[in-house]
């Protein structure tokens, strides 16, 4: 065990220099895989999961996630503990302009030999098991160490978790025992320029545009394509987009209500698949009206869920293509009037979010999610910014959100599903820190993704009375597992249609 003081700089081993910013503490010597010396692509998937859960993450979070990082190609290299860390006076935070002051330790390791590898640090908090990402701060060492060294700077803040009300869990603090894994990975190449791969690669592979039959069972069918849909008529059609990150199995929830649905639309319920970081919700749209057939009107009822509230808004926007008409808008916790986690200063926040989410769902739709956040993670670890249109599309600051948001819509056929999300008396210590965290970020009431008033009220978009879920409330991906919700999705649909929507 090395112990340290603040300002005091110590000696890990294999290869992890530590400096001490206002922090003191207790910390184990740095322990590497067996294969860590190995190319990241001569090594087989290991057992991340083990390693995580070691480290203090839920065993379901553990393999959920660490499955998603074999599957991603990403490997642990080196683990280092800190089991025991004492924070001094704060000041600016890592990253700002000035003498740094805030608590932090600044790392020192070994950058990958390999041009085609980068690395990051995932962070397990060992009180809690909520999960952090740490990217290689953005200057290089000068000299010869920039080669062969990263620096990376890991805050040492401190939450507090107020009581759930329970005699045995009073206020908990968090923070300041932490597991840290350094996680290395293959960088593909294109045209010899990293710039030329990243998430718009990945996701044309993985979550292209596709228009698919619904199963009565409510799991994907066919892909559908315009000579189908002109024999399937002109509607009405049930059509399901989904939301950041996600496919469609983010619907699996409502599956009990396909087979009633079957017997409403007949075949004709659609699951729109899409890609969704590198792509906006505006050329969503646009992917979805040219699989339409031409020269004739479909009419569609929409529900949506997250993100996908505003690719369905821009297919609104768009009476003159004439080859939708939407009757019927159920929208389920959509950043209508975006989310501060799409701000380019929080994408730190954004993907340490999605993280937790995804490895703390016991269901299916946060295991095909967390590939896609683990791409992000990957790219801008290696410095690229570029290619998160998608993302970008949600920050409350973007002008394709504003105009749309300045743009008159008729509302009598729009429906809001909205959630303030509060743990249980039974929620674990991982999701009540996600709850402190994600509310100290938003100030103010939020499913953990998307405030609560923007659901239903973004400019000149707002939606009179949304059905808001009082307690118990739901996470953002945890909606389509309430009865209330599903309730509601099946009453506006049978709500009186109103044509022209727009």
């Amino acid at each position: 065990m090395v112990r340290f003081s603040p300002g005091s700089a110590v000696d890990l081993g294999n290869g992890v220099r530590m400096r001490a910013v206002n922090v003191s503490g207790e910390a184990r010597r740095a322990e590497r895989a067996p294969d860590a010396g190995a190319p990241v692509r001569a090594r087989a998937a290991g057992t991340p999961q083990a390693y995580l859960r070691r480290s203090g993450a839920s065993a379901g979070a553990a393999d959920r996630l660490g499955g998603a990082l074999d599957d991603s190609g990403m490997r642990l290299h080196t683990t280092i503990d800190l089991p025991r860390l004492s924070a001094g006076r704060s000041g600016p935070a890592p990253r700002t302009r000035g003498p740094v002051t805030a608590p932090h330790l600044r790392l020192e390791v070994g950058a990958p030999a390999r041009a085609d590898e980068g690395q990051v640090i995932l962070e397990v908090d060992g009180e809690t098991g909520h999960l952090r990402w740490h990217l290689p701060r953005a200057e290089a060492t000068e000299g010869r160490r920039a080669a062969v060294k990263q620096r990376y700077d890991i805050p040492c803040d401190r939450f507090e978790i107020g009581g759930d009300g329970s005699a045995s869990r009073g206020a908990v603090g968090f923070g300041l025992s932490k597991v840290l894994h350094l996680v290395r990975f293959p960088v593909e190449y294109l045209a010899g320029r990293v710039a030329e791969w990243g998430v718009r690669w990945w996701e044309g592979r993985h979550r292209p545009h596709a228009l698919r039959l619904a199963n009565p069972d409510g799991t994907a069918g066919a892909v559908v394509d315009t000579e189908l849909l002109a024999r399937l008529g002109t509607g009405p059609y049930l059509v399901f987009v989904h939301g950041t990150f996600s496919t469609s199995e983010a619907f699996a929830g409502l599956r009990p209500d396909f087979a009633r649905w079957h017997a409403d639309y007949g075949t004709r319920i659609l699951l729109f698949d899409h890609p969704t970081v590198a792509t906006t919700p505006e050329e969503n749209a646009d992917r979805l009206l040219d699989l339409l057939p031409e020269n004739r009107t479909s009419t569609f009822d929409i529900v949506t869920h997250s993100r996908g509230g505003l690719v369905a808004r821009h297919l609104v926007r768009r009476p003159a293509a004439g080859r939708v008409s939407v009757r019927r808008l159920v929208q389920v916790a959509s950043p209508n009037a975006g989310t501060k986690l799409a701000s380019p200063e929080n994408l730190g926040s954004l993907v340490d979010t999605f993280t937790n989410l995804f490895s703390l769902l016991p269901d299916a739709a946060g295991g095909a999610a967390l590939p896609g956040v683990l791409e992000v993670v990957k790219q801008v670890a290696v410095g690229i910014l570029s290619d998160l249109d998608g993302l970008a599309a949600m920050d409350p600051a973007n002008e394709d959100l504003l105009a749309l948001n300045d743009t008159d819509v008729r509302m009598d056929a729009v429906h809001a599903i909205t959630s303030d999300y509060r743990p249980s008396a039974g929620a674990s210590l991982a999701q009540r820190a996600l709850d402190t965290i994600v509310d100290t970020l938003f100030a103010d009431g939020n499913d953990l993704v998307v405030p609560i008033t923007g659901m239903s009220n973004a400019g000149k978009f707002v939606v009179p009375a949304p059905f808001a879920l009082d307690a118990p409330s739901v996470s953002h991906c945890a909606y389509f597992g309430d009865d209330r919700v599903r309730d509601e999705i099946r009453h506006c649909l049978t709500l009186p249609a109103v044509l022209p929507f727009g």
